[in-house]
């Protein structure tokens, strides 16, 4: 190959990437200008109450009195109340138990974006309606829920 043949190759082939702008992925940001972005904060930057112990979670601890089941066959399901009682998604619910004699001790850790539970009572007789408790979150560490 001669040499003028080569240069006309390699000027070609160069040429060719030149156009093609090196393939940057095809996203491009500004530097500067119109669009607002966020500074990150440094962690040292971060102001946080000495009391907040930076938990994820709730704490619930139900207690279940219902004297009138004693002789009767029960279950209790306990869920995410956030849909309405209406659109209970039974399969996701965090407890589902039967009562001994009306009566059950259960311990919750709820995550904090659940802001109400809902419990569930069935009785197992034709005809009984199902009885509806709730409880809402009242943004304390540990909550006591007598269902009675």
């Amino acid at each position: 190959m001669n040499n003028q043949l080569k240069l006309s190759v390699i000027l070609s082939c160069s040429l060719g990437l030149i156009a093609c702008g090196g393939g940057g992925g095809g996203s491009s940001s500004s530097s500067g200008g119109s669009g607002s972005t966020k500074a990150p904060v440094e962690l040292k930057d971060l102001k946080i109450d000495n009391d907040n112990a930076l938990e994820s979670v709730y704490h619930v601890d139900i207690d279940v009195s219902l004297p009138g089941l004693d002789s009767k066959q029960a279950y209790i399901s306990i869920c995410d109340n956030s849909n309405g009682v209406d659109n209970i998604n039974y399969d996701q619910c965090l407890i589902k138990a039967a009562l001994k004699d009306g009566a059950g001790q259960y311990e919750l850790r709820v995550a904090n974006h659940c802001d109400s539970l809902v419990a569930v009572v069935s009785v197992m007789e034709p005809g009984t309606p199902a009885m509806i408790y709730t409880l809402e979150h009242d943004n304390q560490a540990q909550t006591d829920w007598l269902i009675q």
